[in-house]
């Protein structure tokens, strides 16, 4: 399979060269604000304030999810994201102090770990960083291929080597005996209650399963 980006690497810079370039240029939320920000997260979500997740286009996939949150979680304001990315955008802007249209060139928005439709991964200041337009073929929801996975990798051990102490407390509470039991009890109840067809429930604990997954390197 043709790749372009393995044809311009290493034909015209060096595949070290360009993964240092993406990283060095990679725009993160300083240490102290993102704890701020984790920090007031974490009470949004204890207090049952409104929180977003990225939804998808099946209501009935999306209304499992708001369910999970009211019932394992007690937050029972879960809601779809208006544009699927205006939320970790305005955190971003108020946290860095910048914006892509007014201080920044050629950089989008770029998540770390995915997890969108986990409401604590979609809101994390740790979760989000500006990267240069040129990483999006290897960052992107369509990268493909081993140099995009390579670059992934690193990218990804680099913020979690920076936020680690963050990243470590989500996958506690991730793998908390009570929040799994609770989830297992979630699931069990939509197989035998639910309205939905086994088919999309089935669906829906695929979803669950890698949303609530911890985070490893």
């Amino acid at each position: 399979m043709r790749d372009a980006y393995e044809a311009l690497i290493p034909g015209y810079i060096s595949k070290e060269e360009f993964f240092r370039f993406g990283l060095e240029q990679t725009i993160y939320i300083s240490d102290e604000k993102v704890k701020m920000g984790w920090e007031a997260l974490k009470k949004k979500l204890k207090d049952n304030k409104p929180l977003f997740m990225r939804g998808s286009k099946d209501a009935a996939h999306n209304q499992m999810y708001y369910e999970f949150y009211a019932r394992v979680l007690r937050n029972e304001q879960a809601k779809r994201d208006p544009s699927n990315s205006q939320t970790p955008t305005k955190m971003m802007e108020e946290l860095s102090g910048l914006k892509k249209s007014k201080d920044l060139k050629n950089y989008q928005l770029s998540t770390i770990f995915g997890r969108s439709k986990n409401v604590l991964c979609f809101n994390a200041p740790w979760n989000f960083a500006y990267t240069p337009n040129i990483l999006d073929p290897l960052l992107g929801v369509d990268a493909r291929g081993p140099l995009a996975q390579e670059f992934k990798k690193v990218f990804q051990a680099q913020a979690y080597k920076k936020f680690k102490p963050y990243i470590e407390e989500f996958n506690t509470m991730m793998t908390d005996n009570h929040f799994l039991r609770e989830t297992d009890e979630y699931l069990h109840d939509l197989y035998d209650n639910s309205l939905h067809k086994n088919e999309i429930v089935e669906i829906f604990e695929s979803s669950l399963r890698d949303e609530i997954e911890p985070i490893s390197i």
